[in-house]
């Protein structure tokens, strides 16, 4: 009987132990701490903007069309399919006659009567890049209008890929990416000139 005593009381004492702690309430926010030492500035990254693709120069190669007012050269890459293009991928194209000189496209010449263009085409699950040259008045394409003259290199392409993600109050509209220098690109996604 008195072992039943005993396990009413400690049963009564810690029902009675549960119920004060319940009902106590916390004490107030203490002060804060001083600040810990500013830890060692981290390695430099690799260069680039995470998940921006982008060529070297390639030098042209009319492998698609090569007409006397209108060629094409055509570069394959797997990256531009529905899904990139759907969710706001863009690609931006460029060209250049010398080292130091590159030219955002679509590029009118109005001096020699052409534009250069860079086109995205997509299929289900690759794309192409299309880099043209068309004479606007319908006169056959000098080699220099194709080739570029004086000291320096042939005529030579380059496309970047930025793909779309969760759209952003004051990000860059398509239109105002194509408006932005080679410079310019190259310095807002880290790309190597």
């Amino acid at each position: 009987m008195k072992t039943k005593n005993i396990i009413k009381s400690l049963l009564c004492l810690c029902l009675f132990t549960a119920i004060i702690s319940c009902s106590v309430e916390d004490g107030e926010q203490g002060i804060q701490g001083e600040q810990g030492i500013q830890g060692e500035q981290g390695e430099q990254g690799d260069p680039g903007t995470a998940n921006v693709m982008y060529s070297d120069w390639m030098d042209q190669d009319w492998n698609f069309a090569d007409g006397t007012t209108f060629k094409t050269m055509l570069v394959e890459n797997e990256n531009i399919n529905d899904s990139f293009l759907e969710n706001g991928g863009i690609v931006l194209g460029f060209f250049r006659y010398q080292d130091n000189v590159p030219y955002t496209l679509p590029y009118q010449d109005f001096l020699h009567n052409t534009i250069r263009t860079c086109l995205p085409v997509h299929f289900t699950d690759y794309g192409q890049i299309r880099f043209n040259i068309q004479s606007t008045d319908g006169t056959t394409l000098t080699d220099d209008e194709v080739n570029g003259t004086g000291a320096g290199i042939n005529a030579q392409y380059k496309y970047v890929l930025i793909p779309g993600g969760t759209p952003l109050t004051g990000a860059k509209t398509a239109n105002q990416w194509k408006q932005l220098s080679y410079k310019e690109v190259c310095k807002a996604l880290n790309i190597p000139e």
